[in-house]
């Protein structure tokens, strides 16, 4: 295990994230800094970084670089975009932060910058054919990405801290200020015309201006999720944030619920470029992307150090089950029987393949609570799953996943899904109810760790299902302890539940 950290020099702030990297090549988030620079501030009316910047800049990384060197961090990779990348004096800047602080910074060109988030958003969600739109302070990146490659990538000149300066959209936004700025997008979203016409599945957004919009519909909505990762919201929910912003002063967009401190002043010009965007192209569903440009490095040193990630889920469970000291060969048996348990009833329960990666997340997990207590473990495991790092599911997935996990166990525990009834419906629950005593069966039929359970076939009868385990050694056990679901299968599917070596 060692630890790396990555900085970003940005356009609008300086970002610094300190990583913990497993032997297998999972890594997990252990520490996050942010200081807000306004790097593209100075190249508004000039093309140089000034000197105050520039002094900003060197306290930053200095308290950076003591942060990542108290942790031992093996490697620190700093990279800068486009703000450092059009400055003029910009090899003067680098040199300096070279000789006071020993930092190496590597300027990304435009097409490694969009690259980057790149990887750090197909490494972190599933899609075949969706626009990653990161808005950061002097420039909109928008990449089409199509069955996992970057098909067009386009970048346009404005960003939420340039067109809210030069169009004073600052504070109290003047009609004429607006017209003028609405006019600019206008103009330069006609380079996105090749775009024009074509189906996505969403617009997946990156950056501050994007995270900023979400946070705050969020709250409106009162959301029970505080993550940001995934969330999917729509074209006219984002018109509502932008219409809120717009119509407010300064001072009361510093009182708006979920934006940052660091943002009212800029958040004007970022929304109206994010919904120009939107309307421009004509696209309903909009995912907020957590995961960017720092994750995208992190992305490109595991390919490069580890083996190559193959698939983003297993990537985060094997990760998570490493990180939480799960038994991975009693987890994956659980996983391969309640996958053969589920294949079989698909007459009853008449799900798709579409709930694969809930039932394999589930699974995996179902014991990652006894990392906190084995008590009641289950109700652990369920807080767990919902608040980790877990990549491709969306936040329906990560909550069934969670109240499946935490039905393996105790039939009288009751999950506190009420709170998350904007998130579910009844027909969720009944899947959810489906699948859970499913997860129970197979735990049951790997009791003693043993993966005794070489094989099953599952009978359907008028009022019975009956499961037939075929195994080398006895299965008394493991019998006794799946047959505790009887009850609970009996609700779910109107049947008597038998179970029978083979």
């Amino acid at each position: 295990m060692n630890r790396v950290g990555v900085i970003v020099i940005g356009s609008n702030s300086v970002r610094f994230m300190l990583t913990e990297v497993e032997d297998g090549g999972y890594f997990r988030i252990i520490d996050e800094l942010s200081s807000s620079v306004r790097l593209c501030s100075d190249l508004i009316n000039k093309d140089e970084i000034s000197f105050d910047r520039i002094q900003d800049i060197l306290s930053t990384l200095r308290s950076f670089k003591s942060l990542y060197s108290v942790s031992r961090a093996k490697k620190v990779i700093t990279v800068a975009t486009e703000s450092f990348r059009l400055s003029s004096n910009k090899d003067i800047v680098v040199k300096l932060i070279k000789d006071e602080l020993g930092i190496d910074v590597t300027i990304l060109s435009n097409e490694e910058e969009i690259y980057y988030t790149y990887l750090g958003v197909v490494n972190s969600m599933y899609f075949k054919n969706a626009l990653l739109v990161d808005i950061a302070g002097s420039s909109t990146q928008v990449a089409w990405i199509l069955d996992g490659a970057i098909k067009d990538s386009f970048t346009l000149p404005i960003g939420s801290v340039n067109l809210s300066y030069k169009y004073n959209l600052q504070d109290g936004i003047l009609t004429e200020d607006l017209s003028a700025a609405l006019l600019c997008i206008d103009n330069e979203l006609q380079k996105l015309s090749p775009l024009c016409g074509r189906k996505f599945e969403a617009i997946i957004g990156v950056g501050g201006t994007v995270r900023a919009l979400a946070k705050m519909d969020r709250r409106k909505k009162k959301y029970p999720l505080e993550v940001t990762h995934q969330y999917a919201t729509t074209d006219l929910d984002i018109h509502d944030m932008y219409n809120l912003v717009k119509s407010k002063n300064l001072m009361q967009r510093r009182r708006l619920e979920g934006l940052s401190p660091d943002r009212p002043d800029i958040i004007v010009g970022g929304a109206a470029i994010f919904q120009g965007i939107i309307n421009y192209l004509g696209v309903q569903d909009i995912i907020v992307s957590g995961r960017g440009l720092k994750e995208g490095v992190m992305f490109e040193y595991i390919s490069n150090n580890y083996e190559p990630i193959s698939d983003i889920l297993d990537y985060s469970l094997n990760g998570l089950a490493e990180s939480l000291n799960i038994n991975k060969e009693h987890a994956t048996h659980v996983y391969e029987i309640s996958m053969k348990l589920f294949q079989s009833l698909k007459p009853l329960h008449k799900l798709g393949d579409n709930y694969n990666h809930i039932i394999k997340t589930a699974s995996i997990l179902h014991d990652c609570g006894i990392s906190i207590d084995y008590y009641n473990h289950h109700r652990h495991s369920f807080y767990i799953i919902l608040n980790s790092y877990i990549n491709g599911l969306t936040h329906k997935e990560l909550l069934m996943s969670a109240a499946i996990s935490a039905s393996h166990r105790n039939n009288s525990y009751h999950l506190p899904l009420p709170s998350f009834c904007s998130m579910i419906n009844k027909l969720d629950l009944k899947i959810i109810d489906e699948i859970g005593v499913i997860l129970k069966i197979a735990e049951g039929l790997d009791r003693s760790l043993e993966g005794a359970v070489n094989d099953l076939q599952v009978s359907i009868t008028e009022d019975s299902v009956i499961i037939k385990v075929f195994s080398n050694t006895d299965l008394y056990l493991e019998i006794k302890e799946a047959l505790r679901a009887t009850r609970k299968f009996k609700d779910v599917y109107t049947k008597h539940l038998l179970i029978e070596k083979g």
